[in-house]
């Protein structure tokens, strides 16, 4: 994912090879080769399919994904061009759209049974196996992968191998025979063999092995996907189940107990949804008798892009989240709809759309809904009370919403914890503020990927780095890592302390010391006190106290997206598309001066900043946050 993601050599003697104990004991439970998938001959499901509404949509995106495109593939001269100029902005459209044919063109063949989309889809599986490296050209370290001098396994190369293999599962029957072998040779030279040999040896092992962010998961489902598919022998088989039952363990392990997950919802969304897929192929490949999901902490990581859920279908944007994100109705409610004996009751009473919203470029999650789930035509919600708060007190992440049925529609969100989270922002006593569903005081998120994104250079971002925040410039410092220095885990010894929670019906408050979170050397306090009051219309109010033990100076600031103007008497209006807020900083130990720039990164926010004007020992420091009444 980034520097410092190295491929990791074991001690001699030491591989990450499962007990031969487990593999024989998965043997004895699994059948013939698996896929989530039904091939094109199974004209039963596939006319259930075609009947329904679901079949019918896709039918329609698959039309759309098949029509003439002047540049319809990727070659490896876009790979190339990539790796040499390190510019994604024109390749990137290429790989989603290829991925998307993968999926949609075999699915609608079946649906169809007439030949109509098989031409087009063996172009993309000759023009796919054609290219030099199925590796994204910006995880190349140099062009070892280009010239295949050596094999990276990593997000795209699973994808478009998983792809493949649904292919050959549903077309075999109509396929040329030299298209699938190309497919199974293809696999078996790109995944089988170099995952194999690391994993056998402990040497130059693909480090997402043992992380805990999204790629291992999404990286051990594809694979997973595939074995079971290709692998005729069935105790090769029961040694990839074996594999990926102990290595996802680190998957499971990105959650904190409180069941928080650092990379926030839209990749939550992207690791959680191969999770499944991952534990659907294994409970499908045991028949039934190891379901992963069944597992209580299992239990509790689903329900977090409920928890997440500001209001109104808003959710936080710290870390790399993208703003705006829409999270699929299957995957928040998959439990409730799966094809589950052990479930005791299902709840019917409020309709969702398993289709909306969700990506098709990912076929084994399209087969797990078409043929895993209880109904193909509606899935259904599970009704959740929103809790008034949620509080993960281990990383010291707060969502403040109003009461059910009150005027107020004012909410709010605060974070603490470290800068060493995965997709980490240095952005420790960040805080937003929404009215309805618009944030008008904002994280600004995730900027638009680029080579330096994942690089050391990473925090001269100013969408990265605390300058794009609104947390205080302390000494003129702002949160480390620096801008010249970032690894994967650096940042740990940057971290807020909790001083104190209250929460009641009408309030919540949290308070933080911050000072760890920069390396001033005469800072000797920094507290950040956070208020929400959801009687009313409801108020947050921020306040910073600082000491010094020689005078320096403090800046802090405000970051949004919306417009905004200074009024006579100082304060600030904040005004959305239908909501408006008025912002009051406020004093008692000298003159605040008033700044604003446009932070001209990939996306350009407004900072709004105030800065004591002259250093100071000791200072307090109030923001007051309040709707407009009458907007």
């Amino acid at each position: 994912m980034g520097h410092g993601d190295q491929n990791l050599n074991l001690p001699t003697g030491h591989n990450f090879e499962p007990s031969p104990a487990r593999v024989n004991e998965l043997l004895a439970l699994i059948g013939g080769p698996f896929h989530l998938g039904r091939p094109i001959a199974d004209r039963v499901a596939w006319d259930r399919i075609g009947a329904s509404e679901a079949g019918r949509d896709l039918l329609a995106r698959a039309e759309e994904a098949g029509r003439d495109d002047p540049r319809p593939y990727f070659t490896n001269e876009d790979c190339l061009y990539v790796i040499e100029t390190q510019d994604r902005a024109k390749f990137d459209p290429f790989p989603v759209r290829v991925r998307e044919r993968q999926v949609l063109l075999p699915i609608a063949e079946c649906i169809e049974n007439q030949g109509r989309y098989l031409a087009r889809i063996g172009d993309d599986i000759r023009h796919l196996c054609a290219l030099n490296s199925w590796t994204f050209p910006l995880h190349e370290r140099g062009r070892q992968h280009y010239e295949r001098t050596e094999i990276f396994t990593d997000l795209a190369s699973v994808h478009y191998a998983s792809n493949l293999v649904a292919t050959l599962h549903l077309l075999e029957a109509k396929l040329p025979k030299e298209l699938c072998d190309l497919i199974r040779r293809e696999v078996d030279t790109r995944i089988f063999r170099p995952f194999e040999a690391r994993i056998k040896s402990g040497r130059d092992v693909f480090w997402w092995t043992i992380v805990t962010h999204n790629w291992n998961s999404v990286c051990l489902s594809g694979i997973l996907s595939c074995a079971l598919r290709l692998k005729e022998d069935p105790a090769e088989r029961a040694w990839y189940l074996a594999v990926t039952e102990k290595l996802i363990k680190h998957s499971e392990n990105g959650f904190e107990p409180s069941g928080f997950y650092t990379e926030g919802v839209a990749y939550w969304g992207y690791g959680y949804s191969h999770y499944i897929v991952a534990a659907e192929l294994f409970r499908a490949a045991t028949g039934g008798r190891i379901d992963w999901l069944h597992q209580p902490r299992v239990e509790q990581i689903s329900h977090f892009g409920h928890r997440m859920e500001i209001q109104e279908g808003a959710f936080p944007s710290f870390a790399d989240c993208k703003r705006d994100i829409v999270l699929p109705d299957w995957l928040m409610h998959w439990h409730n709809n799966r094809r589950d004996p052990a479930r005791v009751t299902r709840a019917t009473s409020v309709p969702s759309r398993a289709f909306d919203p969700i990506h098709f470029q990912f076929a084994d999650a399209i087969h797990l809904l078409l043929f895993q789930q209880e109904d193909i035509n509606q899935a259904y919600a599970v009704e959740r009370p929103r809790a008034l708060r949620e509080w993960f007190e281990d990383v010291q992440f707060l969502i403040c919403r109003p009461a059910p049925n009150s005027a107020c529609r004012l909410a709010a969100t605060f974070k603490g914890g470290d800068n060493a989270v995965n997709h980490n922002h240095n952005d420790l006593g960040t805080f937003t503020v929404l009215l309805g569903r618009e944030e008008l005081l904002t994280d600004p998120g995730a900027e638009v990927y680029t080579r330096r994104t994942f690089s050391v250079q990473r925090y001269t971002s100013n969408l990265l780095n605390s300058f794009g925040h609104p947390v205080p410039v302390i000494g003129g410092q702002l949160q480390f890592p620096d801008s010249t220095y970032h690894r994967t885990g650096f940042g740990r010894d940057a971290y807020t302390k909790l001083v104190d929670t209250t929460f009641t019906a009408e309030r919540d408050r949290v308070v933080l010391e911050m000072d760890r979170a920069y390396k001033v050397p005469h800072l000797m306090n920094l507290i950040r006190a956070f208020s929400y009051d959801r009687t009313g219309q409801g108020t947050v109010e921020v306040s910073d106290l600082v000491k010094f033990s020689r005078p320096d100076t403090y800046e802090t600031a405000l970051i949004t997206y919306a417009k905004w103007e200074l009024q006579p008497d100082g304060h600030l209006r904040i005004t959305g598309t239908d909501a408006a807020i008025d912002v009051e900083i406020s004093t008692d130990h000298g003159k605040l001066e008033f700044a604003h720039c446009v932070i001209e990164e990939s996306s350009t926010p407004t900072r709004l900043s105030w800065r004591l004007a002259q250093p100071v020992l000791e200072a307090i420091v109030r923001i007051r946050v309040k709707p407009v009444a009458d907007h």
